[in-house]
């Protein structure tokens, strides 16, 4: 059975952090590992980590970061930190929940039937006999984010922002050797990364979108709404970073 290792940034949730979900998970089976980064929280999220960890010593894991660096941040130096393990994949989800544990198995499903892959994407499409609950407010402003990134990248990429993402072990240090930009939009980075080692005709092969069965949006963003300005800087910079790829 393929092993899998789950990156979870946490920057103050101690008390939103879905503990008893989480643990009750533990208890399914014992190919998924997980690696909570505490990414310089101000709270008692080390504490209530620590707690999880010591119930499942061999299965979950809490690196913590001194200071706050940010999604991005976070989930980089998580998975370098796990890269060298005997994992057969990582990947990384929201410490929210928003896309469901039972996600992992769906993701991993996906790499293992197609050997070429190096990455499985989450996607957020509302279609029928899925559960996807998104604020429209929201959700249209994502869907114009996605075109929009969706134009830079020249990729018919649909979501590319879904927090749930599921990466080949061998693959995770040549996208995340080199940190991001952005603390919210390093999965753009990551699919240019992916673009500017395959050519962008070729990287298809290697990138899959999966639809979820399940996503519900949480009340607790952790995007100020002043971010949107800076987020199209950001985008700015992306573009040109990457746009001889």
């Amino acid at each position: 059975m393929s092993s899998v290792c789950i990156i979870i940034p946490c920057y103050n949730e101690a008390t939103r952090l879905p503990v008893n979900v989480f643990l009750s998970y533990m208890q399914q089976g014992e190919n998924v590992h997980f690696c909570f980064v505490d990414d310089g929280s101000t709270d008692d999220t080390q504490t209530v980590l620590k707690a999880m960890q010591a119930q499942y010593p061999n299965r979950i894991e809490v690196l913590i970061l001194d200071q706050n660096q940010g999604k991005a941040g976070a989930v980089r130096a998580g998975m370098l930190h796990c890269a060298d393990k005997s994992f057969n994949y990582l990947g990384f989800l929201d410490a929210d929940l928003a896309t469901p544990l039972g996600a992992i198995a769906d993701l991993t499903t996906v790499l293992e039937a197609n050997p070429a892959l190096d990455l499985v994407m989450g996607s957020r499409i509302k279609f029928l006999g899925v559960e996807i609950k998104r604020d429209p407010f929201r959700h249209y402003v994502g869907r114009i984010i996605a075109t929009i990134i969706s134009n830079i990248l020249k990729l018919p990429v649909y979501d590319s922002q879904c927090g749930a993402k599921l990466f080949r072990r061998d693959r995770v240090v040549a996208l995340f050797q080199e940190p991001f930009i952005s603390p919210w939009l390093f999965d753009v980075e990551l699919l240019a990364r992916l673009i500017r080692q395959y050519g962008r005709p070729d990287v298809l092969e290697h990138i899959a979108e999966y639809p979820l069965r399940q996503w519900i949006e949480q009340s607790d963003s952790r995007i100020s709404s002043g971010y949107v300005f800076k987020m199209w800087y950001e985008l700015y910079r992306i573009q040109q970073k990457y746009k001889n790829v």
